[in-house]
């Protein structure tokens, strides 16, 4: 909803030519341009469409709000005919370019959506939103070093600008730029300091450096805001065992558990802490459980029960429905 608003928002920017329209019915202007009812917007742009005294450069604009108007409806096959046809009218359109990249990009052809974004930013470099979007596309590309270049550029326009922090911070942590990117989701935080995902960002990124005291820190600020995550907990839990704090470690995969029932990592990583206690029974109990819940991804669990000598439990060699399989890492994601 945040990103239709800014969407919605761009496009106003440059619809407001179209409120001296004759010949459509009284108010078509307002109510194409302006988000609401997708029903009323849509009859009110085709009549403006229709309008054959319409410029095509405002005809692009009256086709783009109607294309946004589709997508809120859910029709992305007449929301990107619209699009398309608002560039053919108007090749210029940053606007309908920026639209129908979002389409691509939500059908993963993010090279077409990059080439769109690519297009729109000669068109108009100075708009920081097609920076980030770009950013994203490349992103979601691993091509981590473009998306970076993007995110910067984004922020140079706009220097508090949230989705491109976060989103260079997230570049930077999978590119392996551990620094700058702790620093990236130290100005996430202070952007938005109550917004939880800046915190266990930053507190992966320390714990991946060993540095455990200053995970926990932001992995306590963490759970203060977002008390039902199971998997901050298991992540809090994975720097208490690495400092040794064995019964603190175990109080936190527990909670994870209580939190998820099916956290099989919860259930491995408990019985790991067990064995490091020297409690067997308990070990084993563990890590029964974790290749119970998901046998297809157990091989350190089963490893486990071999070390101790033990057996595994009678499982079909599918994993239970809704077990899940996902590393800390993908909360970033």
């Amino acid at each position: 909803m945040r990103y239709l608003a800014v969407r919605y928002l761009a496009l106003l920017f440059a619809a407001w030519m179209l409120t001296g329209v004759a010949g459509a019915a009284p108010g078509d202007a307002d109510t194409c341009r302006m988000p609401g009812d997708s029903d009323r917007r849509i009859a009110a742009c085709t009549r403006l469409n229709d309008d054959n005294r319409l410029s095509a450069a405002m005809r692009a604009l009256v086709l783009s709000s109607r294309g946004l108007a589709r997508e809120q409806k859910g029709d992305v096959k007449g929301a990107m005919a619209d699009y398309d046809e608002a560039i053919r009218l108007d090749p210029r359109s940053a606007n309908a370019r920026l639209f129908r990249s979002s389409l691509f990009g939500n059908a993963a052809n993010y090279d077409r959506a990059i080439e769109d974004l690519s297009e729109a930013i000669r068109i108009d470099p100075g708009v920081a939103l097609l920076h980030t979007r770009r950013g994203q596309s490349y992103y979601a590309k691993n091509n981590y070093e473009r998306a970076i270049a993007d995110f910067t550029e984004s922020l140079r326009l706009s220097p508090d600008n949230i989705d491109a922090m976060w989103g260079r911070g997230q570049a930077n942590t999978y590119a392996g730029y551990a620094g700058r990117a702790i620093a990236d989701y130290t100005e996430a935080i202070r952007i938005e300091p109550h917004a939880p995902r800046g915190y266990i960002a930053r507190a992966l990124v320390h714990q991946s450096q060993g540095d455990h005291d200053l995970a926990i820190a932001d992995f306590n600020e963490f759970l203060r805001l977002n008390r039902a995550s199971s998997s901050g907990f298991y992540a809090r839990g994975n720097s208490y065992r690495e400092k040794g704090d064995l019964d603190r470690a175990i109080a936190d995969y527990s909670e994870a558990i209580r939190l998820d029932p099916r956290f099989s990592f919860a259930y491995h990583d408990r019985g790991v802490a067990y064995r490091m206690k020297g409690d067997r029974e308990h070990a084993i109990s563990d890590f029964r459980e974790a290749v119970r819940l998901n046998p297809d991804i157990a091989g350190p669990s089963r490893a486990a029960l071999e070390s101790l000598g033990a057996g595994e439990p009678k499982t079909e060699s599918k994993a239970e429905p809704g077990a899940p399989k996902r590393g800390v890492l993908d909360l970033l994601k």
